[in-house]
């Protein structure tokens, strides 16, 4: 047991360490105390906690049971579905009810009795005392003993979960005893649940040691030091009217839930896609590739709802397949590694690592004692998909007007790269022409970008325009 109270205490004091040494003060709200500021600001850059629109943070207003179960669902990285529903009949409509459903599910929260939550009913500091210990697990970190810390606790309900949070430093009280039942503020539940999350941090993180020269040899599963804005913005900067600008956040995403570089992610759909400007990404929404076999590729690719799922896709696959020791292409961690047996071309690994270079320059500071992201013990079904595109098909016989000027074009697809979906349409003669405003067309379907195909006389030669130009 001493050795275990002494480890407890190191873990402790690197939160302190650590709360000192990385959370940076760049979230300023007016109302947020010198005490809270940091686990705020750190609550806030993990997108966790907002501020007001009134740019205050409300850090002395009560928490309720719905936003603490949002907070905690979301700093402990729990899917939400947003068309679950909870057990409890009084939380079925509420603006928080996928959170309380994915928190319920996750065994975080529990009900007040009778079937119902109480979403709104406020949260004393026991309740949340209670709902971190159990969420993070934290009676595994110690040697619970039941010496009295505070007299208010003493013989309370919430006394155990209270104690494990003062052991480990995450709580010291109040100036007038613990107040197990006082109702918690924002800026307390702010500060318990950073110090919490970053105990956690402590306790799991894996650190590898990188010894990498460059982005060819960086092993792809260690968090990259890459944000959204940075992806958007090189993207933008090179490819304007790239579908995948404003898509960064999907590649962060990918990297949080299925464990692969963000930054690879980006570099490797920007390669594969041409900035997402392919037939095959614009159309299927496909950007790696995802079964295009050579014989006729569009027609094998795979069709995504989104570029998000995409991504997604990739990272499972990538990671699964190439980036574990167990896969069934694994040779390294790396680029290097993965150039083995995913791609033919020999330089593959040195344009992929050129692009994330152009993106933001390597640096071994940035990775020396990176965290490796756990593997997603889900597998995405590549299988299931579909490679058909779901196209909207209107009935028999309708028409629109048309209300602006638009062009028009053979395949719905509006970049000057090569058309795969249609050998027999060159890329010059894909533009036909433009139909005015106040033409009357007929319409037949419609696809998930929003092409409408049409003919100008009933069952006449069909092209392709965008709806936003019809009366529809």
């Amino acid at each position: 047991m001493k050795h275990k109270l002494i480890a407890t205490g190191i873990l402790a004091g690197s939160i302190l360490s650590y709360s000192s040494n990385i959370l940076a003060d760049t979230h300023k709200f007016p109302d947020v105390p010198v005490w809270a500021d940091k686990s705020v600001n750190y609550l806030v850059d993990k997108q966790v906690l907002n501020g007001y629109p009134d740019g205050t943070f409300g850090s002395n207003d009560s928490l309720d049971r719905a936003s603490a179960t949002k907070i905690m669902t979301k700093v402990l990285g729990i899917q939400i579905d947003p068309n679950a529903k909870p057990s409890f009949t009084d939380s079925q409509n509420h603006w928080a009810t996928p959170y309380i459903a994915a928190a319920e599910r996750a065994g975080i929260v529990k009900g007040e009795g009778n079937g119902i939550f109480n979403p709104s009913g406020k949260v004393t500091r026991a309740a949340m005392a209670t709902m971190l210990v159990n969420a993070y697990k934290l009676q595994n970190t110690l040697n619970y003993n039941e010496q009295v810390r505070f007299e208010d606790l003493k013989g309370h309900w919430g006394e155990k979960y209270a104690n494990i949070l003062i052991d480990l430093k995450i709580s010291n009280g109040t100036e007038n005893g613990w107040q197990p039942n006082r109702f918690i503020t924002r800026a307390e539940a702010a500060q318990l649940t950073a110090k919490t999350d970053m105990l956690q941090q402590n306790l799991n993180d894996e650190k590898e040691i990188i010894t990498a020269t460059s982005y060819e040899d960086l092993n792809l599963t260690v968090a990259s030091k890459i944000t959204a804005q940075e992806i958007d913005s090189f993207i933008a900067k090179y490819h304007s009217d790239s579908p995948l600008v404003g898509h960064g956040q999907d590649f962060i995403n990918a990297q949080n839930q299925y464990g692969v570089s963000a930054h690879y992610l980006a570099a490797h759909a920007i390669l594969e896609s041409g900035y997402g400007k392919s037939e095959i990404a614009y159309q299927k929404h496909n950007l790696f590739g995802l079964r295009a076999y050579d014989g006729d590729p569009f027609k094998y690719a795979k069709y995504l709802p989104s570029y998000g799922d995409s991504i997604a896709y990739n990272a499972n696959y990538v990671r699964e397949r190439y980036l574990e020791e167990s896969g069934m292409y694994y040779n390294g961690p790396t680029l290097t590694g993965m150039n083995v047996k995913y791609a033919s071309d020999k330089g593959w690994a040195k344009k992929i690592a050129g692009i994330m270079e152009r993106i933001k320059p390597f640096r071994i500071e940035d990775y020396t004692y990176a965290k490796k992201l756990p593997k997603n013990p889900e597998t995405l079904d590549v299988d299931a998909l579909s490679n058909e595109i779901p196209y909207k098909v209107y009935a028999d016989g309708s028409s629109s007007n048309v209300v602006s000027s638009a062009t028009y074009y053979q395949v719905p697809y509006p970049f000057n790269l090569k058309i795969k979906s249609r050998p027999d349409v060159a890329v010059e003669e894909n533009k036909v022409g433009t139909v005015t405003s106040g033409t009357t067309i007929f319409i037949y379907r419609e696809d998930p970008n929003g092409w409408v195909e049409f003919s100008f006389e009933a069952n006449g030669e069909k092209y392709w325009t965008l709806k936003s130009k019809l009366s529809m």
